[in-house]
């Protein structure tokens, strides 16, 4: 009996110290190798890495197969490559040091400034188009702008000499100085009779300051990559290298390219006016008229629209006088030569009306 209990004895401790073993192997199993079990996504990855301070930059060169991890789980990424907790008060990175790697600092205080595009347009009427031209050359000196893109139109010789109402147009794209815009919008009236005005604004301070934020990103990977270039010896490891370099190098040039638009854009707003001549100026009239007065404007608007009828229809048959009465001439030679035919037919008719008789 005895044995018997001995041996169920035994074998109880036998088989926990076996449970025992197997689940510490479960366990090393999973520590080792979360991911190929699927236990751990990338968002957990990230949450657990949060409070974690970025990793000292590699002594020896990364292998090809780092690179590809890299690649795979978007170490190009500002926020991949240095989570959460790695961000100071000031904005600045937080780094642990390392061979060829500085800390990256704030931007000024005035870098984080809203940025903003500003951008007018406006229509102008001018009874004197040359004045008003020389106008625009005046603004642009006070004011500090400079054309962007301009065009003249309705310069013919023919309209000049003729007489012709061939009114001439400008177009204007300026940039100035945001600071000197409202300024330079108010004296759009000393060029004319400004009919139209439309003003515009674009906040693009989200999308300035993350695109800035990834170009620091690419600009520290640059410098780990070089570090880790100058100390690789394997040509597999070297060719990895330089890939990766060059697609950051390229990224850094198209970043920087867009921001340095976007800061163009933002310290020199764009002032866009046409310049139309006319005879007569655009009358600014009262809102509110009685029926009489708009009977009154519409009757006198016939009168003049009359006027210049006549009066172009009168100044063409001048101009072409010449012509008509060459046209007169032949017409009248036309017709005379017409009725003698006529008359001759006429007589013929008549004679062998009488011989028949």
């Amino acid at each position: 009996m005895k044995k018997r209990v001995t041996i169920i004895f035994i074998s109880v401790l036998t088989a926990i110290f076996i449970a025992a073993c197997s689940a510490g192997s479960a366990t090393d199993q999973i520590s080792a190798d979360p991911w190929s079990l699927g236990l751990i996504n990338d968002s957990m990855e990230m949450a657990a890495a949060a409070p974690m301070a970025p990793p000292a930059p590699m002594a020896t060169p990364m292998p090809e197969m780092m690179l590809m991890e890299e690649a795979e789980y978007g170490w190009n990424d500002a926020d991949a490559m240095y989570p959460a907790g790695d961000w100071d008060d000031s904005g600045g990175l937080r780094l642990t040091g390392g061979a060829g790697v500085t800390a990256l600092s704030a931007p000024a205080a005035d870098g984080f400034a809203e940025k903003i595009i500003y951008s007018v347009y406006a229509e102008i009427e001018t009874r004197n188009f040359d004045e008003s031209i020389a106008g625009v050359q005046t603004l642009l000196s006070r004011y500090g702008a400079f054309i962007e893109n301009s065009s003249i139109s309705g310069i013919n010789y023919a309209s000049e000499f003729y007489g012709w109402n061939d009114f001439r147009s400008a177009h204007f794209s300026l940039r100035v100085p945001k600071d000197r815009l409202d300024a330079m919008t108010e004296s759009l009236e000393s060029l004319g009779n400004v009919t139209h005005i439309n003003s515009n604004a674009t906040n693009i301070t989200s999308q300035f300051f993350d695109t800035q934020s990834r170009l620091n990103s690419l600009n520290i990977q640059e410098e780990r990559l070089l570090d880790m270039l100058s100390q690789a010896k394997d040509v597999p490891d070297l060719i990895a290298i330089e890939e990766r370099l060059g697609w950051v190098r390229y990224e850094i040039e198209s970043l920087t390219t867009t921001l340095n638009n976007w800061q163009n854009q933002v310290d020199y707003s764009t002032l866009t006016f046409n310049i139309r001549e006319v005879e007569q100026f655009t009358e600014r009239t009262e809102i509110h008229r009685s029926y009489w007065q708009q009977i009154g404007d519409g009757l006198m608007s016939t009168i003049r629209g009359t006027g210049r009828f006549f009066m172009n229809l009168f100044k063409w048959i001048i101009i072409a006088a010449p012509v008509l009465i060459i046209l007169a001439v032949i017409g009248v030679a036309a017709l005379l030569v017409v009725r003698w035919k006529l008359k001759a037919i006429e007589k013929k008719k008549a004679e062998k009306a009488k011989n028949a008789e």
